[in-house]
């Protein structure tokens, strides 16, 4: 699947003011292990298993392009039975042709709101915790063009649509780094 979205870094400010604006279909909580393959990391694939309404899906996301606050990734996934301390050779390869065993690094909560208020474009209101941080995000994925009206709703909040923003990997691993 590729997965076209926008992701920004937000200030709990930002986020309050998304919080009031949006309408919410759903929330949910999730749990995101990260892993760690020497592999996968030199060629910016990365590796969780994600816990979701009782299920465990081992995710990998391989980068397409990126432009600023747009990434594109293709994210292919398998349901395992459990979450493994260790990812092996062969379920790296099996998922995206890479042999090599990934260990399991931490993991980051994220409590996840849902809106479709925009036709065609899921906005992902998030809090994330993980080692000893709190940071927001919002994911804006969409399907088609690029959608304007997203972007014209985020700027009339104040909020820049145009800002680079690291995925919850990259800053998971940054912090894990600085530890």
């Amino acid at each position: 699947m590729l997965e076209k979205e926008i992701k920004l870094i937000l200030s709990q400010e930002e986020y309050d003011r998304l919080t009031e604006a949006l309408t919410f279909d759903g929330e949910l909580l999730q749990v995101n292990h990260y892993y760690h393959s020497h592999l996968c990391s030199e060629r910016r694939i990365s590796v969780r298993v994600r816990e979701v309404e009782g299920k465990a899906l081992l995710q990998v996301k391989l980068p397409v392009s990126t432009q600023g606050s747009l990434a594109v990734r293709e994210e292919r996934e398998r349901e395992l039975e459990a979450v493994p301390e260790r990812i092996t050779a062969g379920q790296l390869s099996e998922i995206c042709g890479i042999e090599d065993e990934a260990v399991r690094l931490g993991s980051l909560t994220t409590l996840r709101k849902l809106s479709h208020q925009i036709e065609g474009v899921e906005f992902c209101l998030d809090k994330n915790d993980y080692l000893g941080v709190t940071d927001y995000e919002l994911e804006a994925e969409y399907t088609g063009d690029y959608p304007k009206e997203a972007v014209e709703l985020l700027e009339s909040l104040g909020i820049s649509s145009d800002r680079p923003a690291k995925g919850k990997y990259a800053r998971f691993w940054d912090k894990l780094y600085n530890i």
